[in-house]
């Protein structure tokens, strides 16, 4: 792990804001997550008085942007059963309408089969009576009516 110094904008009881050095320790892997302008949140640990050593996450670009994404890992931590539960019963339900489509489809491209197959039926019955057709009309013209 390595340590970075963080410049942070505090209120000095006065209305008027100061900068204040709070050293924080970063960890080198980024947490499962993306803030509000899309980036992965990085996932860092609190070096302040009030929060010693409390994880928490924010976004890459926080002194660039106005993204402001902020959380506490440990009140994220409570939530993830509840949405890993979600997100599981949605895939399960996405599946199960996937294969009720593929389903659909299935029977719709059965039907598409058998209809084909009873058009080709016809046109090899619409063939020959246009063939027997010709035959009887060269016979009675080759025997002069």
């Amino acid at each position: 792990m390595s340590r970075l110094r963080l410049f942070i904008p505090t209120s000095n009881g006065s209305g008027s804001v100061s900068e204040s050095s709070i050293s924080r320790r970063v960890h080198d892997r980024k947490f499962n997550g993306r803030c509000f302008c899309g980036l992965g949140v990085t996932l860092l640990q609190s070096g302040t008085a009030m929060n010693p050593g409390r994880w928490f996450v924010r976004c890459p670009n926080w002194k660039n942007s106005d993204c402001n994404f902020f959380a506490w890992v440990d009140e994220i931590e409570g939530q993830w059963e509840g949405w890993r539960r979600a997100l599981s019963e949605r895939k399960m339900q996405e599946d199960v309408n996937e294969d009720e489509a593929e389903l659909k489809m299935l029977m719709m491209l059965g039907r598409c089969e058998a209809e084909v197959s009873k058009l080709r039926f016809w046109l090899v019955i619409m063939s020959m009576v246009v063939v027997c057709n010709l035959v009887c009309t060269m016979y009675l013209i080759l025997r002069g009516f």
